[in-house]
């Protein structure tokens, strides 16, 4: 019976023995594992912070945003020009070499189309300087009330790469927009 108890004991002593240890190991390799994790942050914001300088002048926006709305696209678009910039919803309205139109923007399409709404009732005033303002500022979707004849383009950065927020960024900055680092932004392609 002591024989018994006595290797009982031995064996819980044993666990207890193991389960310290093991606690230890865990501990250990949880600050090897935060060690490595600020080493990577470390390396991303140092290519990062090299990756911006000079970048908003070295980078072509017509170019870069050619590039992204053709990543999704059957055939490539070529940008030719922009033609206007709305800052009230961030948006630049640019023109392709084919005849289509793409909006770019960081908000989805429901908003723009909102925005389409109000200036399409501000057309109804009376007065005369009301309605030339009014025809001016055209909504952005054209004639499309319901974003029919309207393809819609999401580009998200942790599906491109790691330079997609700073680079959208200073193509806004070239553009006269503000983007704030966008995370996302919409391809709106109008036929």
């Amino acid at each position: 019976m002591t024989f018994e108890l006595s290797t009982l004991l031995l064996v819980l002593l044993l666990a207890v023995i193991l389960a310290v240890y093991n606690q230890r190991q865990a501990s250990a390799l949880r600050g090897v594992e935060r060690l490595v994790q600020d080493f990577v942050a470390m390396q991303i914001r140092d290519r990062r912070t090299r990756h911006i300088e000079g970048l908003a002048t070295r980078i072509d926006p017509l170019d870069w945003l050619a590039r992204q709305v053709s990543a999704e696209l059957e055939q490539p678009v070529s940008i030719s020009e922009v033609m206007r910039v709305v800052h009230e919803i961030r948006a630049v309205e640019l023109r392709a070499s084919s005849g289509q139109r793409v909006i770019v923007s960081t908000l989805p399409k429901s908003d723009i189309m909102r925005f389409d709404r109000r200036l399409r009732s501000a057309g109804k005033q009376k007065n005369a300087a009301e309605r030339v303002a009014s025809f001016a500022s055209r909504p952005l979707l054209g004639k499309s009330r319901w974003g029919w004849g309207v393809q819609t383009i999401e580009r998200v950065m942790s599906q491109t790469h790691e330079f997609f927020d700073l680079e959208a960024e200073a193509v806004a900055e070239r553009l006269g927009l503000k983007w704030d680092k966008p995370s996302r932004l919409w391809f709106h392609v109008v036929k």
